[in-house]
């Protein structure tokens, strides 16, 4: 037996889909550790708060990281397709196909709606209480007027908040859902990709602020929606704009804590985590809380089913198995495919 068939399919002469997903996954993380040893070594000896603080820091200096990590995760990721499997980077899924924008505008539109319903089920629970920010006011003779100088601080950080959004939402998507995942989906049945890094997606979370059990299992459940998401369209553009809007939705609109982390001094709306925590998640956030697993069950099952939702370009439909595959459908799948 050839000791090297361990580490290349003797059918492609390409390295086994494993070892790709595996190399890229490490290769991917060098920046992330390398930035958290600077930031252990800065943050030692600090309270809790002022370690988180100096963990993820404020939106102005996150921009510049996640940029640095998108431009490193893409670079990588043509590496990995050009020299592992002679793909183009445009079979990453960020390509201009036909159609992008109506995936990225259909992501926004689904993700506002899902968060909406799930502040709306957290106050009809009576854990969430919901105000206009005050500074958006001033009072004058006969009552209230707009404070135009307020308007302007909060448009102007509901503004930095989305950038900040849009680069770590596609960080994130790129690492989780980009050339590891679907490497692995060109070679196996989806499902395993689906758990392992959406498994992987949840541990990733659990060094956030006021971390639980719920959020944990949450974030391992969002990962499983946004890959469905990605499965559906065969590009990244829908589930990058769900990532990225349900964030700001959380944090920049409704003014709650996003994965634990308090990101927007001054969002549009002041929201509160209340008792019931089981509902509210608490100092989490609405990603701790069981609403939030209720609309993340429902809205996979919505985006599995969707008519409305297309196909991106040929060159990715014909190497990614189809959603169908996730069904319990036993199929027999030649010996040679067992891992390439």
């Amino acid at each position: 037996m050839d000791p090297t068939a361990f580490f290349i399919n003797p059918d492609t002469g390409l390295l086994r889909s494993g070892w790709r997903a595996f190399l890229f996954l490490m290769l991917a993380r060098a920046p992330e550790i390398v930035i958290g040893l600077l930031v252990a070594a800065l943050s030692a000896g600090a309270s809790e708060s002022n370690a988180a603080e100096a963990a993820f820091g404020s939106p102005a200096q996150m921009i510049p990281v996640y940029a640095f990590l998108v431009i490193w995760l893409l670079f990588l990721s043509w590496l990995c397709l050009r020299f592992l499997e002679r793909l183009p980077l445009s079979s990453l899924g960020y390509h201009f196909h036909r159609g992008w924008w109506r995936d990225l505008l259909l992501g926004c539109g689904v993700a506002a709606v899902m968060m909406t319903v799930i502040v709306g089920l957290q106050w009809i629970g009576g854990g969430t209480r919901i105000i206009i920010n005050p500074i958006l006011w001033q009072s004058v003779a006969d009552g209230r007027a707009i404070d135009w100088m307020g308007v302007w601080r909060v448009a102007g950080q509901m503004t930095g908040a989305l950038v900040l959004f849009i680069l770590a939402g596609s960080f994130e998507e790129l690492l989780f859902r980009g050339y590891g995942f679907q490497t692995l989906l060109r070679a196996i049945s989806p499902v395993i990709p689906i758990l392992l890094l959406s498994l992987y997606f949840g541990v990733a979370h659990l060094g956030n602020p006021s971390a639980t059990t719920v959020s944990t299992a949450n974030t391992v459940l969002a990962g499983v929606w946004l890959s469905v998401a990605y499965l559906k369209t065969r590009s990244l553009w829908f589930a990058t704009a769900l990532h990225f809007t349900w964030n700001w939705m959380m944090g920049a609109f409704f003014g709650l804590p996003v994965s634990g982390l308090k990101l927007i001094d001054r969002p549009f709306l002041l929201s509160t985590s209340e008792n019931p925590v089981w509902l509210t998640g608490g100092d989490y956030g609405s990603e701790g809380g069981l609403a939030v697993t209720a609309i993340l069950l429902i809205a996979t099952l919505v985006i599995w089913r969707a008519k409305w939702l297309h196909r991106a370009a040929p060159e990715n439909e014909s190497r990614t198995p189809d959603l169908a595959a996730l069904q319990l459908e036993v199929r027999e799948r030649p010996a040679s495919d067992s891992g390439n």
